[in-house]
């Protein structure tokens, strides 16, 4: 049976496993089924709770993002902020309470009439049932042609009050312009030999700088039985328009594929999506963590090949190669 693309199941770290071989890595390392359902069970109300307290941020931060688009002060401030809410600055200048807080928005509106605010998070962490620290940026851009955004980084601790989330307090710092090259070294860590090992195939990733250092370039390939059975390249590099990583990866079959990373927690999740050579589409979503200086977990979801739903991959830990004797 054809496997389905290199990149559907590597867009990271190269580990590529057909059905075959994801049944007997599941069966291998898999608990029993009533266990994992015990354990699917144990989790359940705790998972849904988190998920649709960040549904209730995401709704929080849109309110914000309106009401200010629509220079409503008012709205700004007592839809999203606590009574004793507390905003500091890029300056490190204070600002306490509510009313003060609906005051300087009122005062900038004025300032500076027309201006619209986009907010892009990166990360949403929860501390504890009422308690959740969130860390993104937020570009202001002023009414007119020709004004310039004004971009800055922001760590928000929203807290639940009478089961609505507010935000209790809000720092804002001055976005420093990183280079290409510079924003990549969060992904330095993939630069080595690493490698995969299953019952059914064996895969061999080198990850590199490009000559100028604005790319990681990995090359991997897949064995089974021995024998090579696919080979391909991939491409990581920075879309500063979207403001994440992005990843272009090809095939020796002609298959090719694009995806971005988004930070959670202390990994990364890649959706990416592409095409077959025989023009199936397919899609992916990869989850990636650091777990030390030489070993990673890697897990893939919601796997579809022209449109039909394919199993995912349970997560399995891969390894840096050691240096060779000599070396």
């Amino acid at each position: 049976m054809r496997p389905i693309p290199i990149w559907l199941s590597v867009v990271v770290l190269g580990v590529c496993q057909g059905s075959g071989a994801q049944e007997s890595a599941g069966t291998a390392k898999g608990a029993p089924a009533a266990k994992k359902a015990a354990a699917r069970a144990t989790v359940a109300a705790p998972l849904t709770t988190q998920s649709n307290d960040a549904k209730a941020i995401a709704a929080l931060v849109a309110s914000f993002t309106k009401a200010f688009n629509a220079g409503d002060a008012a709205a700004a401030a007592a839809a999203t902020y606590a009574e004793d809410a507390l905003v500091v600055d890029e300056e490190g200048e204070r600002t306490e309470g509510r009313a003060a807080v609906r005051d300087r928005l009122a005062a900038s509106f004025d300032d500076s009439p027309g201006s619209t605010i986009a907010i892009k998070v990166d990360n949403l962490r929860f501390l504890g049932p009422d308690t959740a620290l969130e860390e993104g940026r937020t570009t202001i851009t002023p009414a007119g042609a020709g004004g310039v955004p004004e971009v800055s980084r922001f760590t928000v601790v929203y807290v639940k009050h009478d089961g609505r989330w507010l935000q209790s307090a809000v720092r804002d710092e001055v976005t420093r312009e990183l280079s290409t090259h510079d924003r990549l070294k969060e992904l330095e860590w993939l630069v080595g030999e690493w490698i995969n090992e299953s019952q059914d195939a064996v895969v061999n990733t080198t990850c590199k700088w490009a000559d100028n250092g604005n790319f990681l370039i990995r090359e991997f390939t897949m064995k089974t039985h021995g024998q090579p059975v696919m080979s391909g390249t991939q491409r990581i590099g920075w879309d500063p328009v979207r403001g994440q990583f992005k990843t272009w990866i090809f095939d020796t079959e002609g298959g090719f594929g694009e995806g971005y990373f988004s930070r959670k927690g202390d990994g990364w999740v890649v959706k990416a999506e592409g095409v077959r050579q025989d023009g199936k589409h397919a899609s992916v979503t990869n989850i990636l963590k650091r777990l030390g200086k030489d070993r990673a977990s890697w897990q893939s979801v919601d796997r579809t090949l022209g449109g039909v739903a394919m199993p995912g991959i349970d997560e399995f830990t891969l390894v840096r190669k050691p240096p060779e004797a000599g070396k």
